[in-house]
């Protein structure tokens, strides 16, 4: 959209440019037109010269000396790393150059501070936006070491990625994701961009944003120039040369000397791009958060209405308005609804208590009026789910009369699965309190590693576990490991306070594993747990390495229980005992017509399915489905299996073949079922998309 045309103070970027001489001869009159009769510009760009050349204390420069490219190599401003799509890009000297590991391919842009290359990383193969330093400056690669740090802190689709910073030939240079496209700015100005389509680049911006604040990143000079509109359409957030972090929260971004940050500030609030910001960096008060949630409220203003929501021909001028709230009132022929108006209103705030919390909750807010035509959509889909619904219930009703015997038959093993599962959960449980009952038990609990205490060395421990070891292999565990008449022998295992296996009945020779690289062994050490249970693969390689079950598993799925003994809070013994789940099957079959499967969360199955009904059945709650294979319908009942802390650890599935079923309404089903289908698909996803847009996700 079109900008403002009347003169304003100068900006990061004009500065640049001037300092830089990149510009073009009607600019520099412009400019050269302002200084004279702008003591804050003149100021400001004395005050930069003298930051970086260290000349004496002089306040002003003469306009000659402010467009001298020797200034080329001092001044701090901001560059942009984007590869222009309307214009190409003259090649220079550089081309075919090496730089370290990547390979210089052109020239892109140059700024106060340095030069921006395309350049290919050979070893990763992909091309890269390589920004380096015009030559060696202690306080210039503080800024580049600053400015990637931060905007490594921050891995999001819309925050351009930062892949590596360094120095070849004591020339510091920092490797970013290469972005092909324009700025926003560039493509905010093109005349047919509705609010809808700003409103939308925005949110995608404001996600950036708000990604970095989640990891504690201020941006401080958000501006639509320092953010990237790719040919792809997406939105990335890029230049955090002056992002910062609240004090004594991150050493790495802010430095543990006061006087640096202190600089970094006052930089800061000069290259804060007077146009985009909030009162706070006018008057030198905290900035946080809602500092940035400010800049985007302006840049929002500026796009959707052709115009900067605060006027000021100076410096002094603006941040008065800025300060006061004196806003500009919008177009009186605007597009823009009230709604949307407001949102912006309370982002541009005076105080920033009066802004919005976050820049989540702004966005939520940006997303609300958008998202209102999707939900519209959503209810209409949803009631004519619902009519078709009723349609499939009345199917229902009809081969409900078919397939009770089926029901029943589900309904008693349901019952059946929940007294074996409850039972067999009992068993272990019953199994783990005789154990540490047992006087070797005991020694496990008390023995800790005396070399972690300074009283004794390795080899004293070593001798410990072995000795523990000895007495384990010893113990007669055959009371134990009998699990029922529906089960053969079990496998026991014992471990001490980190995890190392002792001793395990499958192999009694066979000990000094580390248990923890099983993961839900971890989560139950980690977590402070008593008790845990699995449903997991007997061959899986994790559990394979540690030799518990044997030198040669079987196949299939184990139970696989826990029991840590705490002492104030803290493991001091683990004993395991390992079950092959296709022995509980026989425990649950009531009759010779139901199927019956253990099915891991990974789908792994053992039992009577096949591969074909294992992968139809719905593994999410306790759920019911008919389902065609080949020529046969089956009925399906999943039943989730819960472990100790309830989450669920596997379900039982059932299956029962339909026999010399006649439906009523040949078609009517299936047709039913496809619209209902599309109407469900297009309220979940119109309901997502609102949520979506509503909810602004970072």
């Amino acid at each position: 959209m079109p900008q403002s045309t009347h003169l304003e103070c100068l900006d990061a970027n004009a500065v640049q440019d001037m300092m830089s001489g990149a510009l073009d001869d009607g600019a520099r009159a412009t400019v050269a037109v302002h200084l004279d009769t702008c003591d804050e510009c003149r100021l400001l760009v004395s005050t930069l010269a003298r930051e970086a050349v260290g000349e004496a204390a002089r306040t002003t420069l003469a306009l000659d000396q402010t467009l001298d490219p020797s200034l080329l190599e001092t001044a701090a401003a901001s560059e942009r790393s984007i590869v222009p799509t309307s214009r190409s890009t003259t090649s220079t000297p550089a081309e075919g150059r090496r730089f370290g590991r990547y390979a210089i391919q052109k020239r892109l842009g140059a700024g106060a501070m340095g030069v921006v290359y395309l350049a290919e990383d050979p070893e990763l193969g992909r091309k890269v936006a390589l920004k380096q330093l015009h030559r060696p400056d202690p306080m210039l690669t503080e800024r580049l070491v600053r400015e990637a740090r931060s905007m490594a802190k921050v891995n999001h689709p819309n925050v351009v990625g930062v892949y590596d910073v360094g120095v070849v030939d004591d020339s510091t240079y920092i490797a970013m994701e290469l972005v092909e496209g324009r700025s926003l700015r560039d493509w905010q100005r093109h005349p047919n961009r509705g609010v809808d389509e700003i409103v939308e680049a925005y949110l995608g911006a404001g996600r950036g944003l708000a990604a970095a604040h989640a990891a504690g990143i201020v941006h401080r000079d958000f501006k639509p120039d320092n953010v990237l509109v790719g040919d792809d359409g997406r939105v990335r957030v890029t230049d955090f040369g002056l992002a910062a972090v609240p004090k004594g929260e991150d050493p790495e971004i802010d430095g543990p000397a006061p006087t640096g940050d202190l600089s970094l500030t006052s930089i800061g609030q000069v290259l804060g791009t007077p146009a985009y910001m909030a009162p706070e960096q006018f008057t030198g008060g905290n900035v946080d958060s809602r500092t940035d949630q400010f800049n985007f409220c302006v840049a929002l203003y500026e796009a959707l209405y052709a115009q900067r929501p605060f006027d000021g021909r100076t410096f002094s001028e603006l941040a008065d308005h800025v300060c006061d709230g004196k806003l500009r009132p919008a177009p009186a022929k605007s597009t823009v609804s009230r709604a949307l108006h407001a949102i912006v209103m309370r982002g541009l705030a005076v105080k920033p208590g009066d802004r919005f919390a976050s820049m989540d909750l702004l966005l939520v807010e940006l997303g609300r009026d958008r998202a209102r035509p999707w939900r519209r959509i959503a209810l209409i889909a949803s009631l004519l789910g619902a009519v078709l619904a009723l349609g499939l219930v009345a199917d229902f009703i009809v081969r409900s009369r078919v397939t009770a015997e089926i029901d029943q038959a589900f309904a008693a093993t349901g019952k059946q699965v929940d007294r074996a599962f409850d039972l067999l959960t009992s068993r272990f449980d019953a199994n783990a309190n005789q154990v540490y009952g047992l006087p070797v038990m005991r020694d496990v609990a008390g023995n800790h590693d005396q070399a972690d205490f300074g009283l004794g060395d390795d080899a004293t421990d070593q001798k410990n576990l072995a000795d523990l070891h000895e007495k384990l292999a010893s113990q007669d565990w055959k009371w134990v490991r009998q699990f029922g008449k529906y089960a053969t022998d079990s496998v026991i295992a014992v471990a001490d306070y980190k995890g190392r296996m002792l001793y395990t009945s499958a192999d009694p020779d066979h000990w000094k594993q580390d248990l923890v690289q099983l993961p839900w062994v971890k989560r139950t050490l980690d977590a402070g747990k008593q008790n845990g249970l699995v449903l997991v693969r007997a061959d899986d390689p994790r559990l394979a390495a540690t030799g518990m079950l044997g030198k040669t598993p079987t196949k299939g799925l184990v139970f696989f229980f826990t029991r840590t003994l705490l002492l104030n809070g803290e493991a001091s013994s683990q004993l395991f005992q390992v079950l092959e789940a296709v022995r509980q099957i026989d425990a649950i079959r009531l009759d010779d017509e139901t199927l019956i499967s253990f099915v891991a969360p990974d789908r792994t199955a053992v039992g009577d399915l096949s591969p074909e009904l294992v992968a139809l059945a719905p593994l999410e709650g306790r759920q019911f489905i008919t389902h065609d294979v080949g020529a046969v319908t089956y009925d399906l009942q999943t039943i989730p299996l819960s472990g100790t802390d309830g989450d669920v650890v596997g379900h039982v599935v059932l299956a029962h073949a339909e026999k010399d079923v006649l439906s009523l309404f040949p078609h009517a089903r299936l047709l039913f079922a496809l619209a209902l289908g599309l109407a469900l698909a297009l309220a979940i996803g119109t309901s997502l998309r609102a949520r979506q847009i509503t909810h602004a996700r970072v």
